[in-house]
């Protein structure tokens, strides 16, 4: 797994989710893999699912260009997320303030 995913899972699970697993979806062309979490923080047991998107440009080799969180897994790569962030932004931005706006949006 790439290291900022790592990170970025890391943040998740230090403000109150627990990493549960891959989730058990069928694999397809414009994701790598869907991570579920749930949450140890009130609501209890609410569902976060980060799907790591690959490359379009680089289709064979499933490389993972951006990450986007949702309460429900996606059925297409059209799906409806909560936020995203591209690996490249990585340093740009603030991993703990994404994963705040994603508790306020869950588990409020």
């Amino acid at each position: 797994m790439d290291t900022r995913v790592e990170k970025l899972l890391a943040a998740f699970q230090s403000n109150g989710w627990t990493f549960v697993g891959s989730a058990d979806i069928s694999s397809d062309w414009w994701f790598s893999d869907v991570l579920h979490l749930t949450s140890t923080w009130r609501p209890v047991n609410t569902n976060l699912y980060l799907t790591l998107l690959t490359d379009p440009q680089d289709i064979k080799e499933k490389i993972v260009w951006c990450v986007r969180a949702s309460s429900v897994i996606p059925n297409d790569r059209h799906s409806s997320y909560i936020g995203q962030v591209t690996l490249n932004d990585f340093k740009r931005i603030d991993i703990e303030e994404f994963v705040k706006k994603v508790n306020k949006i869950l588990l409020a």
